[in-house]
């Protein structure tokens, strides 16, 4: 394990109901003026979004609302809804959604104190050095953006989908009602699944010392959301499933997974090209098509980390190193089958990608490798892994 700074100061309210705290949260924060950014509406048709403005109103709190953030949230509506803060000039922003609209606002945060384009900090020009708090009410578990660093934005013209990650972003809060999510598509609540799964996973093939507390906590959690898949995905209001999934979300993304490694993401950015050109493509459903992928091609290269992979969480046993490494990528493709996930480009409504320009794409036309600790992923590597998609 080697030396590091850990920080997870996001407070949780965790329960049945909690969203009814908002205007009491909000007032104890000295927040009077929320900034309320939404998605395409579902907030609004199960009222959610009348109940937070009624206990913001009760607690004599002005705000906001700006509506449309889309999957793969695009840098225009954080544009739009900088110059509309600047004129409302709250002093919090309330994300009530997912990923992407936690990300959205926190673009929003970043942006309201920088003179330029907002999409700097995510192509990495400039370092965030001032944010409006960012509180959260989260409906889908899934990305883990309420308590992450991270804010992943796109810009469709350019072709380009980016994160940085800033602990000036970390929510100062989040609301987590496990029942906010029974109303979540069988689809969308499979993506979240597999978003979970993917945080998890790929930290858990960066380098790892003999007896890596962080690889402990990334089986079990593993564990936890399997089993609560299984249970959620026949039974969608099954309280105590969605409140794993809901809290696995959180804790899948706030660095407890990777606490005391060093490393990033392997699959992620392939991904990110992969919605950048094909923008109706679900982060989730990209990732369920490229990690089996990716997992095939780098088992060879890393056969001791895939079987503990397969002991620790599938609990295969097999005598064969690489044959127990093979079965447990097997068990990750057969529970995605379960899931109804994409398992390849095809799946994906993409008869014919376009495996040179996303190759490009993620090696800046061949001159930058993505480090893994036993093999890079350079040119070659990332042409294969796509091509084997097809």
């Amino acid at each position: 394990m080697i030396d590091f700074n850990f920080i997870s100061p996001t407070k949780i309210y965790f329960g049945s109901n909690k969203e009814d705290l908002i205007g009491q949260i909000c007032l104890e924060g000295g927040y009077k003026r929320v900034y309320i950014v939404i998605g395409q509406g579902s907030v609004k048709r199960n009222g959610l979004l009348k109940k937070v403005e009624d206990s913001l109103t009760a607690s004599n709190i002005k705000y906001k609302v700006l509506e449309g953030v889309r999957p793969n949230p695009t840098i225009d509506l954080c544009h739009k809804g900088i110059e509309e803060a600047r004129i409302f000039a709250p002093n919090l922003i309330l994300a009530i959604g997912g990923g992407s609209v936690v990300d959205t606002a926190k673009n929003i945060a970043v942006g309201y104190f920088y003179s330029g384009d907002s999409f700097d900090f995510n192509l990495h020009k400039v370092k965030p050095t001032k944010a409006l708090p960012v509180g959260v009410i989260l409906t889908i578990a899934a990305a883990g953006s309420e308590l992450s660093t991270s804010c992943v934005i796109q810009d469709d013209k350019k072709q380009i989908k980016q994160g940085f990650n800033d602990d000036i972003v970390r929510p100062v809060f989040a609301i987590e009602n496990p029942k906010l999510t029974y109303s979540v598509s069988k689809v969308q609540t499979a993506y979240g699944i597999v978003d979970i799964m993917m945080h998890t996973l790929e930290r858990y093939f960066n380098y790892s010392s003999e007896n890596e507390p962080a690889d402990g906590f990334a089986e079990a959690l593993l564990k936890s959301v399997i089993k609560a898949a299984k249970v959620v995905m026949k039974n969608p209001t099954d309280y105590d499933a969605r409140a794993v999934i809901m809290l696995m979300s959180s804790l899948s993304h706030n660095g407890l997974t990777s606490i005391g490694k060093n490393g990033g993401f392997f699959v992620h950015p392939m991904e990110h090209a992969v919605s950048a050109v094909y923008p109706d493509v679900a982060h989730a459903a990209g990732l369920a098509v490229l990690f089996p992928a990716w997992a095939k091609y780098y088992v060879n290269y890393d056969v001791d980390k895939f079987d503990k992979l397969a002991r620790n969480v599938f609990d295969l046993h097999k005598h064969d190193k690489l044959d127990n490494a093979k079965a447990g990528i097997k068990e990750i493709e057969k529970l995605f089958k379960e899931l109804e996930m994409p398992l390849s480009f095809k799946d994906l409504g993409i008869n014919n990608p376009d495996i040179t320009l996303l190759t490009n794409i993620i090696t800046n036309n061949g001159t930058k490798i993505i480090e893994h600790p036993k093999k890079n992923m350079d040119k070659e590597v990332v042409e294969a892994i796509f091509k084997s998609c097809i």
